[in-house]
């Protein structure tokens, strides 16, 4: 027995190039890219328990899976920003990913990290369909030559992501575009939906909204933020819309996702975290949806919406905005005091504007990974 996993521990440590510690109850791995995935889900189809981790996630070294079998355990930070593991028993994971021949073989690529829920999702994707998968880095020219140096048959990232490799893409560069493009990690806003649609016609786009905690709850192929609802009933989940957060029932109770979401008929958008209000002298005001109505605005290429302090009124509203290529920031300015003023209510108009540089953020559902150009 003793010989047996020291077998399995070497084998894991050479397969990652990292460090792998067996508990009782499950292993411990340190993946450091999403190919180093493929070991893990063997692992898990074979019946183990397993959980991912970063370097210095002692803490999660201790969770147990729920009980015996196939778990696999994802770390995740929620709302809190306190790292935990959401174990996801395999036979739900891999119901939640999709194969056929279309994408057998197919490589797919992404920048999402293998210990996430989204890394997991794409890896799992290339394992089920015999095909392999690669990180891609922030490193933009080095993306692009890992795109256009191998084959790459479907990409998954966030919107903020791809915007930005788009945004920083070589010219004169040969090669293919994806087949494929999923999207998740972050709400899809309707401008940015309809400028990579333009910048990859050929492509089948799918966006995807899901949670460690809750699985794959909403799958569309529309690019304008909306999502159809029969895909809740699809994956036979209750579900409701209390204060503008969705919930679903489950285990005879209703949970709430977190997430604010707007339902028009058959259709939900998904607003935002409904944590992101801010308090206006009593008015609440979602974020969120300033940060939408402000990418209304022609030049206005990504916004973020944040709350203040004021000694008056609580809290007051500031704006971060980045700016399309050759766009006047003072001009693109202008035109969005005057665009907000006329659509929201005057809680909700922001009192500090601030030019920014667009980054991918490191929690895609809390930020939009926004840095100010100065300072």
């Amino acid at each position: 027995m003793v010989g047996g996993r020291s077998s399995v521990t070497a084998f894991v440590r050479r397969v990652f190039s990292i460090r792998s510690v067996n508990f009782p109850s499950h292993s411990l791995l340190r993946p450091v890219g999403l190919e180093d995935l493929f070991p893990a889900f063997d692992r898990v189809a074979a019946g183990e328990a397993v959980v991912l981790a970063l370097d210095g996630d002692q803490a999660l070294a201790h969770a147990v899976p729920p009980g015996p079998g196939a778990y696999l355990g994802v770390r995740s930070s929620g709302s809190t920003g306190i790292p935990k593991v959401i174990w996801c028993a395999w036979e739900r994971l891999v119901g939640e990913v999709r194969a056929g021949e279309r994408t057998d073989g197919w490589r797919w690529m992404s920048p999402f990290h293998p210990t996430s829920f989204a890394g997991v999702q794409v890896a799992l994707q290339a394992w089920r369909g015999r095909g392999s998968v690669g990180s891609l880095p922030t490193d933009w020219d080095r993306a692009w030559v890992l795109l256009r140096g191998s084959r790459c048959d479907a990409l998954s990232a966030t919107p903020t992501y791809l915007d930005l490799l788009v945004q920083n893409e070589p010219t004169g560069a040969a090669g293919n575009d994806p087949l494929q493009i999923t999207l998740g990690g972050e709400v899809l806003r309707p401008a940015l939906g309809e400028r990579l649609k333009r910048r990859f016609p050929d492509a089948a786009f799918s966006v995807i909204y899901a949670s460690a905690e809750f699985g794959v709850l909403l799958k569309t192929h529309r690019v304008d933020g909306w999502f159809e609802t029969d895909a809740l009933e699809h994956r036979c989940r209750e579900w409701r819309v209390t204060d503008g957060m969705l919930e679903l029932r489950e285990d005879g109770g209703w949970l709430p996702t977190g997430d604010a979401v707007e339902t028009n008929g058959s259709l939900m958008r998904v607003v935002g975290r409904a944590d992101r209000v801010a308090n206006v002298a009593g008015a609440k005001v979602n974020l969120d949806e300033v940060g939408r109505r402000a990418e209304e605005v022609p030049g206005v290429r990504r916004a973020l919406a944040v709350a203040d302090a004021n000694p008056v009124t609580g809290q007051v509203v500031g704006l971060r905005f980045a700016v399309e290529p050759g766009a006047e920031p003072d001009a693109v300015r202008a035109r969005l005091e005057a665009h907000l003023r006329a659509v929201l209510d005057k809680p909700a108009w922001p009192r500090r504007w601030i030019a920014d540089e667009l980054l991918p953020g490191r929690n895609a559902k809390r930020d939009l990974g926004m840095r100010p150009a100065n300072g």
